[in-house]
């Protein structure tokens, strides 16, 4: 015996499956087109960088202390050092230079003499300055320097060698 169906109760089944199908494709379509429409890229080609021109180190003669009297040999240099650069640097040795005399008619230059000086630790920051720097024992005024000299300022031109540090 066959149980009758109440009309329509078919097409209610059928349009309920459907609708469900239809509503899992469109999810699956959704996440799957979502994710398939981000293509990956890649890029090939060239590029720079170009390594910065290092800054001269300016030294600078700071006030002296008066040590040098005739024949004495340890007299020392001063000075101050301003560094541009943006990293600290150390200078390991100095060479001197031209010597002149603030009173060249009564004590001439020729009176001194400067030793350059290897082993020294001379810092400075970077972007900064060291003030009140000192190489000691490396002027020497003549044993025969005249009575002109007391008093006199001496100006060494001084080269420094050294290298950026870590």
């Amino acid at each position: 015996m066959k149980i009758p169906r109440l009309s329509g109760s078919r097409d209610f089944s059928r349009r309920k499956k459907a609708a469900i199908l239809l509503g899992t494709a469109a999810v699956a379509f959704a996440t799957y087109g979502a994710v398939s429409a981000l293509w990956s890229a890649n890029a090939t080609g060239s590029s720079q960088s170009k390594a910065l021109t290092a800054q001269a180190v300016t030294a600078t003669a700071a006030t002296a202390t008066a040590d040098l009297y005739p024949g004495f040999s340890g007299g020392d240099v001063f000075f101050s050092l301003s560094n541009t650069n943006p990293y600290p640097i150390q200078f390991t040795a100095m060479t001197p230079g031209t010597v002149t005399s603030s009173d060249q008619t009564n004590c001439p230059a020729s009176n001194v003499t400067v030793n350059g000086k290897t082993g020294l630790a001379l810092n400075v920051p970077a972007n900064g300055s060291a003030n009140g720097q000192t190489i000691t024992d490396v002027v020497t005024l003549a044993g025969a320097a005249p009575d002109g000299c007391q008093g006199v300022t001496f100006s060494i031109a001084l080269t420094l060698t050294g290298t950026q540090t870590p």
